[in-house]
């Protein structure tokens, strides 16, 4: 093909092919570079994370909330003034849904931010021990290996709050 192509469309085509060719090369050796770092995996169980620093840092501020709405929701079920017996259940039903939607937004406006915390955490110690890898090993899924990191990230939640 490259024989039929005449004067400076011949000199592009061999540039652009050279050219080509030195980039696949370079990709390759970056490629095969990247293969060679050695990858070290950590994990952490999500479980514990959750019973030892999500749960007791949500219960207290969740308790006040669920406490609080729960007096709500009697007062405004003690004014419901229907004689239907069915009509005033399905009003009753309706407000209970209402203020567990409520309820369920405080949860997830609580955890979120934990969420982050973490995830920040669960990176921080990882890149400190030089984990690059980190997986969750709370239903025993890393049967060999690994660095478990649950305790530092623990200890890391711990010194954040």
């Amino acid at each position: 093909m490259i024989k039929h192509l005449k004067g400076k469309n011949r000199i592009a085509m061999i540039g652009g092919v050279g050219l080509l060719l030195v980039l696949v090369a370079l990709g390759a050796s970056l490629s095969m570079s990247k293969a060679k770092q050695e990858t070290t995996v950590g994990y952490v169980n999500s479980e514990r994370l959750v019973k030892e620093f999500m749960e007791p840092t949500v219960r207290e501020p969740l308790t006040q909330e669920t406490d609080r709405l729960q007096k709500e929701l009697d007062a405004e079920i003690a004014k419901l003034q229907n004689d239907d017996e069915n009509k005033k259940l399905e009003e009753a039903q309706a407000l209970k849904n209402k203020y567990q939607a409520i309820l369920d937004q405080k949860k997830e406006d609580l955890i979120t931010p934990l969420l982050v915390q973490t995830r920040d955490s669960i990176q921080r110690v990882a890149e400190v021990r030089g984990i690059t890898l980190v997986l969750d090993n709370t239903y025993g899924l890393v049967l060999y290996g690994g660095m478990d990191l649950t305790d530092e990230v623990l200890q890391d939640l711990g010194q954040g709050r």
